[in-house]
């Protein structure tokens, strides 16, 4: 450990640490996980089932580019609405189907999916649950790809209880080890995990797509005026202000590492 004389000596003097320090990594952008989908070799007219899909974003873009067919699936009415909008929109009825239903319970049939595309999602679920019904749609060789976010050992305590209360985590869901188990236990074959750690957000950054400075600076606002805000807003809305702000920030500070998984369905 530097004593104090040598670190304002540090601090003072010309650093090439802090010059290295602003040059790029090259880090991978949220297309990369688009690229991983396409290595893997989808083929025209399978059926990709987009558990999570929010607003259909990512089904469009998939069937778009590989010529799929789709499955629109979300549990949350306002997002299976903005789903159906979007697919009318993009012209893609007869290749899209929206679905109003959570990944633990698809009213899918069984062995009728080539590919799960999962984003955003286990976090939010049952392991063991969603992964049992997962194996089952996913015909044999079928593959999920998997976009989770999980702890670190930096991420203390106080920190996951708020950040899990604040934007509906499932605690367990947040381990690795956790994820690979049920996987594994529901019959699903681990292809690949590839930790992300910071890079998305840093390119975010990079690319002036998202704004840590402004985050920061509006959870510092919100902690000097919590009881104020709460009384006013609720305590239900100023967690989520706090936590899906805080979701960028512990990425970057090693608190949390979105990771990309992909599992195989073996007979």
């Amino acid at each position: 450990m530097a004593t104090v004389q040598e670190l304002y000596e540090l601090w003072a003097a010309e650093s090439k640490l802090r010059a290295e320090l602003k040059e790029s990594l090259g880090p991978r952008g949220r297309d990369w996980l688009f690229e991983v989908f396409a290595e893997l070799g989808p083929v025209e007219g399978q059926l990709v089932v987009d558990a999570g899909a929010r607003d259909a974003r990512h089904a469009i873009r998939l069937v778009r580019e590989h010529r799929l067919r789709a499955v629109a699936l979300d549990p949350v009415p306002l997002h299976a609405d903005l789903a159906r909008r979007a697919v009318a929109e993009a012209g893609l009825e007869d290749r899209i189907e929206v679905v109003e239903a959570p990944i633990e319970a698809m009213p899918l049939a069984d062995d009728s999916a080539d590919w799960i595309w999962c984003r955003d999602v286990l976090v939010h679920v049952d392991p063991p649950r969603a992964f049992r019904e997962c194996a089952r749609v996913l015909r044999s060789g079928g593959k999920m790809v998997a976009y989770v976010t999980l702890a670190t050992p930096r991420l203390e305590p106080l920190e996951a209880k708020e950040l899990t209360e604040a934007v509906a985590l499932v605690r367990e869901s947040m381990e690795g080890s956790v994820l690979e188990a049920a996987a594994a236990s529901a019959g699903l074959v681990l292809v690949s995990a590839e930790q992300l750690g910071s890079e998305w957000r840093e390119r975010m950054i990079e690319d002036g797509e998202w704004d840590a400075s402004a985050d920061a600076l509006a959870i510092a606002r919100l902690r000097r005026r919590e009881a104020e805000l709460v009384e006013r807003h609720g305590a239900a809305d100023v967690a989520a202000a706090a936590g899906g702000r805080l979701w960028g920030i512990y990425q970057l500070l090693g608190k949390l590492c979105p990771t990309i998984y992909v599992w195989e369905r073996r007979a």
